[in-house]
């Protein structure tokens, strides 16, 4: 790792559109599906883009709450991936559905067939799963919890070293957003003022020693990083 960039364990939230998957079986836990960019296409009037379709993400949800279950699931996907040699890209999170919350398992759509041994491993802990059912499509505020590295490119911008399409955008921690709602307004002046408006955004927190870094990620296949500054300006301005 390069000596000025900086990564850890970051907590993510964004607002996304779920419905069952079609991997989701009778008898079996259920699985539901999100698009990772749902208002970058339908926001703006794209159709959705099928050569990334194997990019939506799959949650897998918990009946009832689990103490320390974040710590859980890292601590199993890390044995798992080990013992199996499999490749994972498993978060821990938590989602609502029917107004209730639920602890969930976030891993991408391509790697569902290697799901079942992580799922066994689990069982051990005691953790159950929600059986498969019929549920109508809705949307909630999804939380998860993955690895990130951050590489400065401006005063307060930062470069996914692992995905060139998601940028990150430091704002003051004493600009708290409490309500998500808030945060969504906000990007959506962003959106009707500023230039580069072709975008999906997440709320992030990441933990350092000596301080939380409060960031807005960017996710977008279209970034010019000369954009970016404008971006942080309108930020600052209506944060």
């Amino acid at each position: 790792m390069n000596a000025n960039n900086i990564e850890g364990y970051a907590c993510f939230q964004e607002r996304l559109d779920i419905a069952v998957s079609p991997f989701s079986e009778k008898n079996g836990p259920l699985i539901l599906e999100s698009d990772p960019e749902p208002g970058y296409f339908s926001k703006n009037g794209f159709p959705e883009n099928l050569a990334h379709a194997s990019d939506h993400h799959l949650y897998i949800l918990t009946k009832h709450p689990v103490t320390c279950f974040q710590d859980w699931v890292i601590q199993q996907s890390f044995i798992v991936k080990n013992k199996l040699k499999i490749n994972l890209h498993i978060s821990p999170g938590q989602l609502t559905m029917g107004n209730v919350q639920h602890n969930c398992i976030r891993m991408r759509t391509q790697e569902v067939k290697s799901i079942k041994p992580f799922l066994d491993s689990l069982k051990k802990f005691d953790i159950k799963f929600v059986n498969h059912t019929k549920v109508k499509p809705f949307s909630s505020i999804v939380h998860f919890k993955k690895h990130i590295e951050i590489k400065p490119i401006n005063e307060g911008i930062f470069a996914d070293v692992n995905d060139k399409n998601r940028h990150f955008v430091e704002f003051p921690p004493n600009a708290l957003i409490e309500d998500y709602s808030d945060f969504e307004q906000i990007i959506d002046t962003i959106k009707n003022n500023c230039q580069f408006n072709m975008f999906d955004v997440a709320l992030v927190t990441l933990a350092r020693r000596n301080k939380v870094m409060n960031l807005i990620a960017i996710y977008s296949h279209d970034c010019d990083e000369t954009k970016l500054p404008e971006f942080k300006f309108y930020l600052d301005k209506h944060i």
